[in-house]
């Protein structure tokens, strides 16, 4: 048996507190009371077949500075009724407007008496959006939870509804963190060793700490351990990175929400170092890059390889930065194995150094078998769609042994034959929506450096911008200098 976690309590609250006892109604839903002492949003009432659900305020550095989210969960069908409140808008426009998106649910509610209403049998989570991107209310349902942990069950560490305030929790080898419906937990998580869990239907809450300034470097930090999983609870407020598994093996992260933007530097999931990771069915809003594979090892820290990576069947919205960015820190023997599929990214910045797709090995390290593919991106605004680039290629003269960096002697020197980046997939890629002026440029920008360090049998197949095929005619298709085997259709 596992010891006891490390929780760095700051408040009269303990982990250990009354269990979850909300049940099913008879019609299959199951809603959580918000704590007390939590203030709620006054933008949205929603209503789930006619009980009212609690709103949460997200923080935001964006737009009119803040957003709301909900959750529930239900089996069989549900109405929802959700009624925007015009005068905390400041809108007198009464849904004339509205946007829900992903459009992938399909979901057309009917308008009356200033509310939207929709039935469903379909688990969904949505942006539902009467004002733009100002303000928009993020509306999440889950299945009905089985066999959730007790409080009191051994290697649980246990939080009933309510507001709590740990600080810090260390998870070790065989625990369970469980955030129950209802709750709010402000805190960094931490793991080491292997079969740790992170569940649940609460909130974990980083919104106590300013940028950079949290308890941890990031707010959920699995690290050295195998058979992680991260599911069904909301993240909101994180200071940095937000979920980061940190040379790990059999990651799974499903059904996670990311309600972030309030402040910079808050990637949404960073797998660095680890292997065999799978992200499925989660919503991620932030500041910055939305899924972000990383080398980050340090001196001391062995450089695993990252590899064999699933993201699909997800939701993104990035206020900042990149959409995927695969590199940029590559303190790793290699980058390889990474597909992502069926994904929607429903609102994304026009701010040129960024892009859909940064895909940029630095160093020493190789990047190999890329695919990308399914995806739907709201291009509302102009957009750079993919840069690849391999920077700072090594020095023939780098010892061939993991080494510190004379510059930084915390960082690693991890040799490798790389900065290359070969055999990538870009399939059934579009950009919808229109918008006044010309795309970000380049749209496409494909460099290597040298002929050893490379970009390599590359495809862009069905890219559309707009309705258009993306081909080597199209403006702001850039193609420089070391890149070959590049299938690329012609106008």
């Amino acid at each position: 048996m596992a010891g006891a976690a490390s929780v760095d309590a700051d408040a009269s609250v303990s982990a250990e507190t009354v269990q979850n006892e909300q049940k099913p109604s008879a019609d299959g839903v199951v809603i959580y009371p918000a704590p007390e002492g939590e203030v709620l949003s006054e933008d949205y009432a929603v209503e789930v077949n006619g009980k009212s659900v609690p709103v949460y305020v997200i923080q935001s550095q964006w737009h009119d500075k803040k957003y709301s989210a909900a959750y529930f969960d239900f089996e069989g069908t549900v109405t929802v009724k959700i009624k925007p409140n015009l005068s905390t808008l400041k809108t007198s426009a009464a849904l004339e407007q509205l946007a829900i998106r992903p459009e992938k649910y399909g979901i057309k509610p009917s308008i009356a008496d200033g509310a939207a209403t929709f039935t469903t049998d379909r688990h969904f989570d949505i942006s539902f959006e009467p004002t733009g991107q100002n303000s928009p209310l993020h509306l999440f349902s889950n299945p009905l939870e089985t066999k959730p942990p007790k409080s009191g069950d051994p290697n649980v560490v246990y939080f009933g509804p309510g507001i709590h305030k740990p600080t810090h929790i260390h998870l070790t080898a065989g625990q369970t963190l469980y955030i129950a419906g209802g709750a709010i937990v402000k805190s960094a998580v931490t793991s080491t060793g292997d079969d740790i869990r992170i569940t649940g239907r609460g909130i974990l809450c980083g919104n106590d700490w300013p940028h950079s300034k949290g308890p941890t470097a990031r707010m959920v930090w699995p690290a050295d351990g195998t058979n992680i999983l991260i599911e069904n609870i909301l993240i909101r407020g994180a200071w940095n990175w937000t979920v980061a598994p940190s040379r790990c093996d059999q990651v799974r992260i499903r059904n996670l929400r990311i309600c972030g933007s309030r402040c910079g530097n808050d990637d949404g999931i960073d797998p660095c170092n680890s292997s065999n990771v799978t992200i499925r069915n989660c919503f991620v809003h932030t500041d910055d890059d939305g899924i972000a594979v990383k080398g980050t090892a340090l001196a001391g820290q062995d450089p695993k390889t990252t590899e064999n990576i699933v993201v699909e069947d997800c939701t993104f919205w990035i206020e900042f930065a990149n959409g995927f960015r695969i590199g940029a820190e590559s303190r790793a023997t290699a980058c390889r194995n990474f597909t992502a599929r069926n994904i929607d990214f429903i609102h994304f910045p026009n701010r040129p150094p960024v892009c859909v797709f940064q895909i940029q090995p630095r160093d020493n390290m190789p990047m190999d078998n890329l695919v990308f593919e399914n995806i739907r991106i709201n291009g509302e605004q102009p957009l750079k769609l993919i840069t690849m680039t391999c920077t700072n290629p090594p020095q023939p003269a780098q010892a061939q042994a993991p080494h510190a960096n004379p510059t930084h002697p915390n960082l690693l020197v991890v040799p490798g034959a790389g900065p290359w980046i070969h055999n990538v997939v870009f399939k059934d890629i579009s950009v919808y929506d229109k918008h006044d002026g010309p795309e970000g440029s380049p749209l496409v920008s494909m460099h290597g450096a040298t002929a050893e360090h490379d970009i390599r049998n590359i495809t862009l197949s069905d890219v559309t911008l707009h309705g258009k095929a993306v081909t080597r005619q199209t403006e702001g298709v850039s193609i420089g200098d070391f890149v070959t085997q590049l299938t690329l259709p012609d106008a």
